[in-house]
Parts: structure tokens; sequence; C-alpha cells
């Protein structure tokens, strides 16, 4: 029996030791309001025990491994990509009173001597930038161990297949809906072959960011803003902006019980 038959027949009898259950699973780059400086590197690995998780970011808490002894079969991945520019808060004409409601009011920190100095609130080009950026400088590796199956992949590969897409247009846009691709389970990125996850084998998955070179010309042009390089995703995302910046990898599948699939082998 050659490997790939070999290979679904496993992947098949799997499917039917766990009735079709599926499960998805997710980690995350970045979920920030953009009121203090980021942490993000140009290289970052996910599904790892380290940091601080909560369920607001993973649904893999101890982060390295599956649970138990299961191991899965991972059928699509995505990646989840959200930014918002702030809007400021306007004061009515009376005491107490608010004109238009905001995220912020105050922009003592973007002063001399503030925390966000050299920095301004983001706008809507700020969002433009960091999707446009996200799609092609943001990398994806993901497998197990020391095989990953997907390798150095951009992100605009890996659409969600979900979510808010779409803007409010107009002279100014003041909001953009998107994610990474447009909503609808049709366009995400189902793989030609499954990849299998083993129990008790750590999980592979790694966030890469190449910045757009500036030929030495950064002097030359301005592209830097300070100590923040404009044409590099990861100080965008790092910026104190008041932007609010999410970015999550998820994979989709059926988990198994490893007992049990050795069973049904």
């Amino acid at each position: 029996m050659g490997d790939d038959v070999l290979r679904y027949s496993v992947e098949t009898r799997r499917a039917r030791v766990n009735g079709g259950q599926q499960r998805h699973v997710y980690d995350t780059l970045i979920r920030t309001a953009g009121t203090v400086a980021g942490a993000v590197g140009d290289t970052t690995a996910l599904f790892t025990s380290n940091g601080a998780r909560t369920e607001a970011t993973t649904n893999l808490i101890n982060g390295a491994t599956l649970p138990s002894d299961q191991s899965h079969v991972v059928l699509a991945l995505r990646v989840f990509t959200w930014f918002r520019n702030p809007m400021q808060r306007v004061a009515g004409t009376g005491a107490g009173e608010v004109a238009f409601n905001g995220d912020y009011n105050v922009l003592t920190p973007f002063l001399a001597g503030g925390a966000a100095v050299g920095n301004a609130p983001a706008s809507i080009q700020d969002v433009f930038r960091l999707h446009h950026q996200v799609e092609e400088q943001l990398h994806w590796t993901f497998g197990t161990g020391l095989k990953p199956s997907i390798e150095n992949l951009p992100t605009f590969y890996f659409p969600t297949g979900g979510g808010l897409s779409g803007d409010l247009a107009g002279a100014t846009d003041l909001i953009f809906l998107q994610n990474t691709g447009y909503d609808g389970h049709s366009g995400i990125l189902r793989l030609a072959r499954a990849v299998l996850l083993p129990p008790r084998q750590n999980i592979k998955c790694e966030a890469r960011i190449f910045a757009l070179p500036d030929a030495g010309q950064a002097l030359a042009f301005g592209t830097t803003q300070g100590a923040r390089n404009m044409l590099s995703l990861r100080d965008n995302l790092n910026a104190v902006d008041l932007a609010q910046k999410v970015i999550m990898f998820m994979f989709d599948g059926q988990p198994q019980n490893d007992n049990a699939v050795r069973n049904a082998a």
C-alpha cells in the first residue's frame, strides 16, 4: 500500500472514530487597544506555553500540545485580522454632556514628554496601511515538531472566511470593516491534503515579519517617524497610536483520541 493511500485510509478511519466532530483552535499574535507599546518581534512563535495566556487570546491555554492523548486532523487554516482607528470623544455644551461618543478624549500622551510622543492617533489611512502590510509582510509557518507542513507563506494565502467586510464609504472613509479575505466560508483555505498533528508533539506555528526594504534611502525620504519605521509592520503594530489591532491564527479540523484511532486502524 502506497504512502498516500495509507495516509488517506488512516485519516478516514480517524474521521469515522471521531463521528465528524469539529474543533477550531486559535492563538493570538496581538490583541491591543494601542495604549501601550507592543512587543511583537520579527519572529514570534504561537501556541507556546510562554506569556500570559487567557481565553481572550486562545482556546488552547496550555499552548504547546493538544490536551490528553489527542491528535488533530487539520483540514483548514485561517488568519483573522481586525484593525480599527480610534474616535475622539466630543464634549457637549453643558457640564458633563457628550455630543459624540469616542474611544478617548485626552491627547496629553501624544505631546512632548508623553508616552506616545512621535505618534498621532491612528487614522483610517493607518488602518489601511496595517491591512496592506499584514497581507504582504506577515508570513506563517505551520505544522508539528521539526517538520512544518506549511512554510513561510504570506497572510493573503489564509483568508478568514468570516466576520465583517465592507466600509461606510463617503468622502472620509471613517470606518473600514475588513478582515483577511471576505466573509463566507467558501473563501477559507481548505487544505488539499490534511495536516496531521500527532499527540504529545509540540504545535509549530511561527509568524515572521519582513519589512519592505528602503534600499538605504530612509533618511532621504524620511520613511522613519522617530524610532518607528513606517515601512515595517512590526513597528506599526507596536506603535502607541490608539489603533485597535487583532491578529489571530486558527486551525480547523477533527480532534481524535489516540487510543481510539489506534484501535480503529
